[in-house]
């Protein structure tokens, strides 16, 4: 069995690294509006800040604050550091 260290949540993603959705583990109006921005299995989007407080992501041209619970769902493989 071979584990990919590279994978994570967004909520635990390092600050500056690029970020490939994985999965978004939740099937709410959240999770859609995620998809409408852009934030969708495959993209890569950048983290911008994830100290405390929401992690904070550029997606495309777009830049938006996600609440650290809904962070949490969102699986990521991290590209680029």
């Amino acid at each position: 069995m071979t584990v990919d260290y590279r994978r994570t949540t967004l909520e635990l993603a390092p600050p500056g690294s690029q970020v490939r959705v994985v999965e978004i583990r939740h099937h709410s109006g959240q999770a859609r509006r995620l998809m409408e921005l852009g934030v969708v299995p495959g993209a890569v989007v950048r983290v911008v800040s994830n100290s405390a407080g929401p992690v904070v992501i550029e997606a495309g041209s777009a830049r938006f604050a996600i609440g650290r619970g809904l962070a949490r769902k969102i699986v990521v493989e991290v590209v680029e550091q």
